[in-house]
């Protein structure tokens, strides 16, 4: 339960995201901004670990920044998936979109909790 919460609240919040962005982040109708909402949950759950294990090495040595460049990437093939329905200038502002999106995501997945109701206690 606590999943679908998450995730209608991260869409909502991405959605608000996307349209605060909005000279730089362009997104066709409410609709297709949900749309987004949810591709970008799927992708970010199959692509961006294998980004992040494709630049560990680089990880590494760049102290966690280039995790900011594999969630533009994750962002930007969305872009390309969806074509005019949304369009991000540069990879500055995708870079900055998904750092916004990031950090309110992981404030919403703090704030409603895990599904897993057993972190943080031991088993029995």
């Amino acid at each position: 339960m606590r999943l679908l919460i998450r995730w209608a609240i991260n869409s909502a919040l991405i959605v608000a995201i996307l349209y605060v962005l909005n000279p730089h982040v362009t997104v066709a109708p409410v609709y297709v901004a949900i749309i987004v909402a949810l591709v970008l949950g799927i992708l970010n759950t199959m692509l961006r670990p294998a980004f992040i294990a494709l630049s560990l090495p680089l990880n590494v040595f760049t102290l966690g920044i280039s995790v900011l460049v594999a969630n533009g990437v994750v962002l930007k093939i969305l872009a390309w998936i969806l074509g005019e329905r949304l369009d991000v200038v540069g990879i500055l502002w995708t870079i900055i979109a998904t750092v916004i999106i990031s950090l309110v995501t992981t404030i919403v997945n703090i704030a409603v909790g895990d599904d897993d109701g057993l972190r943080g206690r031991e088993p029995a």
